[in-house]
């Protein structure tokens, strides 16, 4: 039975029909080409003319397809042109290798077939390109912490978490219920509430070493909520790039003050010990007397060696 109005799906897949069946059938009545699709010649010769405006990457005349039905009898003369494999360019064939990165980057470790298949691409392009095989995008996290991630904020559920804090340098384990993913200077954010502290944190993933789901209480709690900032004064005795760096301050001077903060104490009294004699603590008064104490426990225990 003729169809005369066809759904987008079922028009779209008659579309990608017709163009190995027209090579196989050149000259073919368009009344018995609309036959065997079971469409009206009137649909017909609307596919055919959206088909005509179709073709390869690049898209002037030479790409697209050059079809001939006004005559009734449908024919297309560079079937053979079309038909040959195309070749990716070096921009096209990176542009690959990174997306396949990023696909694998996203799947969890058990799912060992799709990865051997996408490293097995990743070779052959590679080899074709004469791209470095270490060309990646692929993030420091697991597959397996991000999968996990992913599902436990689609669900509304919690994680249970191995994360290392760079500025206390511990490994601790944490209760998060998950909120969403942030991307803050190129790093991926975990932003949600921690039962373990009791309050909103942000966890960066690379530093999630593991994430297992697990069934937790939901938790009232404003998501807009900010951590309480600590603010430090320092006095720059010695100008060099690591403490330009580890500080974020540019255009500083010896002798000048800097009004500063932080959410981490620990990570204040990390960063003035790592400095070193280029910079001292003014205030908070009693963080700098936890670094004066760490300094005077080093000292001791070279004294003592």
């Amino acid at each position: 039975m003729s169809k005369n109005i066809s759904a987008p799906l079922l028009r779209t897949a008659r579309l990608l029909d017709l163009v190995p069946y027209l090579n196989t059938h050149q000259g073919i009545a368009l009344k018995e080409l609309a036959k065997h699709f079971e469409v009206s010649q009137a649909q017909m010769s609307a596919d055919l003319t959206t088909l005509w405006m179709c073709g390869l990457p690049g898209y002037t005349p030479l790409e697209l397809m050059d079809l001939e039905f006004e005559s009734g009898f449908v024919s297309i003369r560079n079937a053979a042109t079309l038909s040959k494999p195309r070749s990716i360019t070096f921009q096209e064939g990176v542009a690959l290798l990174l997306g396949l990165d990023l696909i694998a980057s996203s799947l969890p470790d058990h799912r060992q077939d799709l990865l051997t298949a996408i490293d097995s691409l990743k070779m052959q392009l590679t080899q074709v390109l004469g791209v470095p095989i270490k060309l990646s995008a692929v993030p420091s996290s697991s597959g397996t912490v991000a999968s996990s991630i992913a599902n436990a904020i689609h669900a509304n559920g919690g994680l249970v978490i191995k994360y290392h804090s760079m500025y206390k340098d511990q490994v601790s384990v944490r209760d998060v219920i998950p909120y969403e993913l942030v991307t803050i200077d190129n790093h991926q954010y975990l932003r949600g509430y921690c039962c373990t502290a009791q309050d909103s944190r942000e966890f960066r993933v690379d530093r999630i070493l593991e994430a297992q789901p697990i069934d937790i209480e939901p938790v009232v709690e404003s998501r807009n909520r900010e951590n309480t900032k600590v603010s430090f004064s320092i006095t720059v005795m010695h100008s060099s790039r690591d403490m330009t760096e580890r500080f974020a301050v540019s255009n500083v001077h010896v002798g000048e003050t800097i009004e500063l903060s932080s959410y981490s104490r620990q990570w204040i009294e990390r960063s003035v010990m790592a400095s070193g004699r280029a910079v001292s603590l003014i205030s908070p008064l009693d963080i700098r007397a936890e670094v004066a104490q760490s300094a005077q426990l080093l000292l001791d225990r070279y004294k003592a060696e």
